[in-house]
């Protein structure tokens, strides 16, 4: 990765419960990155043709699609054969990423992300993907390296990162090696509770430059990551509101204040965000 080879897709996933998230986060990511002229990808399963004419009308060079067969084929036979996986299946549609057939590099995007800074730092990093530690390694622990379970670290400790924020550098290899990932029997030795999440680390945790957490700062997590990187909201250049209680979501909101009391802060920094895109929309 370089910047002179720039940002050429921004994937992300969406759903009619996510779609204000999706707006949100896009916003910010152009208003905080100017120079972005690549593509916008929001891969779904369930978004109305309104939730798609609608994202279509606002973002330029935006486009709304479903997973490819193959992928989608293997996402339905490891949720019927993993029923606790059923409810979260829209978030396999991330590694629809791993098989986009596109030029330079590609950045993958959670729509519960808000951008506050810019990005254009992270492409000058040489690595084939570019990502921030997950809440394994911001507790000083580790993932093992074939159930994903969390441990104590011993010795040479292993990245593990969080996919909410990728970017990433096409390698049809890595497509190739990720369906025995999805393959159900195989799935049945997975012991994290994560879904994409899974195998974007099985696949590249050996490859991965991790960044600091001023890139990805998970509010979920935000505790822990002080305790690895202490990281002011005001500094982080992506907050990630992730876990249940999204800024969208008030009904949750006392849960994610009780955890951490700076949670009502990180919400009005996305409040202001989306007044602002809102007052510029006709």
């Amino acid at each position: 990765m370089s910047v002179s080879t720039p940002i050429s897709t921004l994937v992300t996933v969406s759903s009619p419960d996510f779609r204000i998230g999706t707006e949100v986060m896009l916003a910010s990511f152009l208003a905080t990155n100017p120079w972005f002229a690549g593509d916008v990808l929001v891969l779904h399963s369930r978004l109305t043709d309104t939730d798609q004419a609608a994202l279509a009308a606002a973002f330029p060079r935006l486009s709304c699609r479903t997973a490819s067969p193959r992928l989608d084929a293997a996402i339905d036979r490891l949720t019927a054969a993993h029923p606790h996986l059923a409810n979260r299946r829209d978030r396999f549609l991330s590694l629809e990423t791993l098989l986009l057939d596109a030029p330079g590099t590609l950045l993958f995007a959670d729509s519960d992300l808000l951008f506050r800074g810019d990005l254009a730092p992270l492409l000058a990093i040489d690595a084939p993907l570019v990502a921030a530690p997950d809440a394994a390694m911001l507790r000083g622990n580790v993932r093992d390296a074939d159930t994903l379970a969390e441990v104590a670290a011993t010795g040479d400790p292993q990245a593990s990162f969080n996919a909410g924020l990728l970017l990433y550098a096409p390698d049809p290899a890595r497509a190739d090696a990720m369906w025995p990932l999805l393959d159900p029997e195989n799935w049945s030795k997975i012991a994290s509770q994560h879904t994409d999440q899974a195998v974007w680390n099985l696949l590249l945790r050996d490859r991965v430059h991790l960044v600091g957490t001023t890139w990805n700062l998970m509010i979920g997590h935000r505790a822990a990551s002080f305790a690895r990187e202490p990281v002011a909201l005001a500094e982080a250049h992506v907050l990630h509101f992730n876990g249940a209680a999204k800024p969208w979501r008030p009904d949750r909101h006392a849960a994610a204040i009780a955890r951490d009391p700076e949670f009502p802060a990180a919400v009005r920094l996305w409040a202001a965000a989306r007044a602002d895109w809102l007052r510029t929309r006709p």
